[in-house]
C-alpha cells in the first residue's frame, strides 16, 4: 500500500467517515469538520506510524490529505510505491 492510501485510511478512521469519502483534495477542516486539535492529533499519529518528524512550518501548511501525504512521502521514502 502506498503512502497516500495509508494516509487516506488513517484519515478515514480518525474522522470516522467511510474511506470512499476521503480523497487527496479532502480538506481536514472544511470537508471533515476536524478542529485544530483533531488535525494535530492526526498528524502526530501519522508521524508515529511512518516514523517521521515534520517541521513546524510543514505542519502549519497542511490543509488537505495531499498536503500531509506530500510531507510524509518526502521523509518516508521506504513506504512510497
Amino acid at each position: 500500500m502506498e503512502v497516500q492510501q495509508r494516509i487516506m485510511s488513517m484519515v478515514s478512521w480518525v474522522a470516522q467517515v467511510p474511506p470512499t469519502q476521503i480523497c487527496l483534495t479532502t480538506n481536514f477542516k472544511s470537508d471533515l469538520d476536524l478542529d485544530e486539535i483533531d488535525v494535530m492529533s492526526l498528524i502526530l499519529q501519522l508521524e508515529r506510524w511512518f516514523n517521521v518528524v515534520l517541521t513546524k512550518e510543514e505542519v502549519e501548511r497542511i490543509e488537505t490529505v495531499k498536503d500531509v501525504s506530500d510531507c510524509i512521502a518526502r521523509y518516508a521514502t521506504k513506504f512510497a510505491a
